[in-house]
């Protein structure tokens, strides 16, 4: 019986990608929510509540992307670390084949607001926009998302390596 699970664990190749995509994903998670409690803070410090959405001149935080990908990080993360505990007992190579699609959506969405992002700065009169943390931003290097989507990226990239990896093994 210990020699079944000894075999059907990842292989030593995999395991350093398995840990590399927990980092990825916590530090875009840090980024993420730091920028989402601040969006949040100063939302409720101008309107009072969380609950309004209409007829405000900032946006709510929670209707906008970087709320959402915020969440994608928690989610993502949650689940990396759901497989990273399995990794010495089973070879969890379907999970993070899932994981990496799921991450996929994410690179998606992230960099798709970040090339909105940069499309409004272009069309913009004065070179500016108001970004997620209700403050004009001059450059895309302003924007949390261009981060937030960069460790998306490299999460998304590393749990295919795992895949590869584990896989080829």
């Amino acid at each position: 019986m210990a020699e079944q699970v000894a075999s059907a664990a990842m292989p030593e190749q995999g395991r350093p990608w398995a840990l590399s995509v927990i980092v990825f994903l916590v530090v875009g998670a840090l980024v993420a929510w730091s920028t989402t409690i601040v969006a949040l803070s100063r939302f409720y410090g101008s309107e009072g509540t969380l609950l309004r959405f209409d007829n405000i001149g900032i946006p709510n935080p929670v209707i906008t992307p970087c709320f959402w990908g915020a969440v994608g990080f928690v989610v993502a993360l949650a689940w990396s670390g759901s497989l990273y505990s399995r990794v010495r007992r089973v070879n969890p190579v379907g999970g993070y084949r899932m994981l990496g699609w799921f991450l996929v959506a994410c690179v998606l969405f992230g960099w798709s607001v970040v090339g909105y992002e940069s499309w409004r700065l272009n069309q913009s009169q004065t070179g500016s926009i108001i970004g997620c943390l209700a403050e004009p931003m001059t450059s895309i290097f302003q924007s949390p998302c261009l981060y937030g989507s960069s460790m998306y990226l490299a999460a998304m990239l590393a749990a295919f390596l795992v895949v590869r990896k584990s896989s080829a093994a």
